[in-house]
């Protein structure tokens, strides 16, 4: 088994001291960056999805294993020279709403599928994702809410994205347990996405949609 194997299995256990450890071997031996990243940390948290999709992985897992992907993508990424991202995804918990762990594990998995995350927190006001979008001449914004009392934050939201003049820049995708794919249309917003796999799997049909827009 190769170093890279040996990391994407790290993240798959969510070792997240022996993650560290690879990590700090591939750049001591001076291995492909990209390929440990690509091959390694984005394998790991694939199979990781994919776990969680089986209802093999729950929750616990899922937080351990976004750990370990973390600690060494924090090792390797100083190191990371001209690696193309997708798309720039702006992500946060709405003005309102302090639930973020769902929220931390969507940054993972589209991290992990190669997408730039600006990741903005929780309870975030819409001026601060107005500020966001700007300064990151971002593609996509994720908005999250488990609360359905905080809805009209992310209706108020994409109403002053359309009033920023920004709306034609970038798209728009919803998650969290209280909007749904009804709700999304009624406001205005591109998409919703009921957990961190489907949220993957709507950027990545909708790329080109979102890169030509």
């Amino acid at each position: 088994m190769t170093i890279i194997d040996e990391l994407a299995e790290a993240v798959i256990e969510g070792d997240d001291e022996k993650a560290v450890q690879l990590a700090q071997k591939v750049i001591e031996q001076k291995i492909d960056i990209k390929d440990a990243i690509i091959n390694g940390l984005n394998l790991g948290m694939k199979k990781v999805s994919e776990k969680y999709e089986k209802k093999e992985y729950f929750l616990p897992e899922i937080v351990v294993s976004s750990d370990a992907f973390y600690s060494a993508f924090q090792v390797l990424q100083p190191h990371l020279k001209g690696m193309e991202t997708k798309a720039t995804v702006v992500i946060g918990v709405i003005r309102g709403d302090v639930h973020d762990i769902g929220k931390n594990i969507v940054k993972c998995f589209i991290e992990a599928a190669g997408f730039k995350v600006i990741d903005l927190g929780r309870n975030v006001p819409a001026e601060k994702f107005i500020e966001s979008i700007k300064n990151n001449n971002a593609d996509i914004v994720a908005l999250s809410t488990m609360m359905t009392s905080t809805l009209n934050s992310m209706s108020d939201l994409v109403k002053l994205i359309k009033k920023e003049g920004l709306r034609d820049q970038v798209k728009i995708i919803l998650g969290g347990a209280a909007p749904d794919d009804k709700f999304a249309a009624q406001i205005g917003a591109d998409w919703y996405a009921a957990d961190a796999n489907a949220a993957v799997e709507t950027l990545n049909r909708h790329i080109l949609e979102v890169k030509t827009k």
